[in-house]
């Protein structure tokens, strides 16, 4: 039997490692003491206002949507958006990082069944064993980390899981949006990060105010453009790309290699070498990668 792999994903892989980065980068704020409302909502005026900047120069026609379109297209910014960058967020407050994160990256499964049912792609043999071991993965990975006092907080485990459904959503949006074109992606990009400004406004103004906004110093300015500018932009669009060549489910489990990007850059820059656990989640991840992304080259080669 001789193994190919298929290359389709590589964006998908790419983008993983963008996100990564942005692990690292969220750590130097919070010693900086940075309200992380507050990088959520200049990351989505800083990402919409460079996607709307192409299109305005390269594709005009797509500011134009339905007023149908703009009622999903808020809504959804709502779930996702309010999702990934508050509810995850908030989910921090309650729960362990190690809990949190693994709770986050049950996306994968969570993705698979959504999948099946909304773009009519059920997951595959390859794709459910690629997420069951991308969970095993994460899992392992934080199991020095399961204790501590209100590691299990329920408050916690529903703004995590919240979050880990926006991520799903977002991911069968991309791809819906890729098969059938019923807004058009780039202009689904766009709108998601233009109306996640009115909706991180909204929570930020009832959950911290905006009193930081103005004593913002250079050191936490850079860190927020690298998540917003190359972590998230350049992130989310190859991500976006990917969704055009594979499904979502195996986009959900291909990008968990943000995961190993976070722990090695943080052992690298951080002084933070991995734990044994950490190392052998990290394999388990690149093992779900590597079987969800030779399911559609692995063939039978003739003696």
């Amino acid at each position: 039997m001789k193994i190919r792999f298929n290359l389709d994903f590589l964006p998908i892989l790419a983008a993983g490692i963008f996100w990564g980065t942005m692990s690292p980068a969220g750590k130097q704020l919070a010693i900086l003491n940075t309200d992380m409302l507050s990088v959520a909502f200049l990351r989505t005026i800083l990402m919409s206002s460079t996607i709307g900047i192409y299109i305005f120069l390269r594709k005009k026609e797509l500011f134009r949507i339905t007023t149908r379109q703009c009622l999903f297209l808020f809504l959804l910014s709502g779930i996702t958006i309010g999702g990934i960058y508050a509810g995850y967020f908030f989910s921090l407050q309650h729960l362990s990082v190690s809990l949190t994160v693994v709770i986050f990256f049950s996306h994968p499964l969570i993705t698979a069944l959504g999948s099946a049912i909304i773009t009519r792609e059920p997951p595959t043999k390859f794709q459910i064993a690629g997420a069951i071991l991308t969970v095993a993965g994460v899992s392992t990975a934080a199991l020095n980390s399961f204790n501590g006092p209100g590691s299990f907080d329920l408050t916690g485990i529903l703004w995590c899981l919240f979050a880990a459904l926006a991520m799903s959503i977002y991911s069968i949006s991309g791809r819906l949006s890729a098969k059938t074109g019923f807004v058009n992606q780039t202009a689904l990009f766009f709108y998601i990060q233009f109306f996640g400004i009115l909706w991180m406004a909204f929570i930020k103004t009832f959950a911290s105010g905006w009193a930081d906004i103005p004593t913002l110093q250079w050191e936490q300015l850079k860190w927020i453009l690298h998540i917003s500018l190359i972590g998230s932009l350049i992130g989310y669009s190859l991500y976006f790309i990917g969704l055009r060549r594979v499904n979502a489910t195996t986009a959900s489990i291909v990008s968990c290699i943000e995961i190993v990007t976070a722990m090695s850059l943080s052992a690298l820059f951080l002084n933070q070498p991995p734990m044994i656990t950490e190392v052998i989640g990290g394999i388990l991840i690149i093992m779900a990668i590597g079987i969800v992304s030779s399911e559609k080259t692995l063939k039978k080669v003739s003696p």
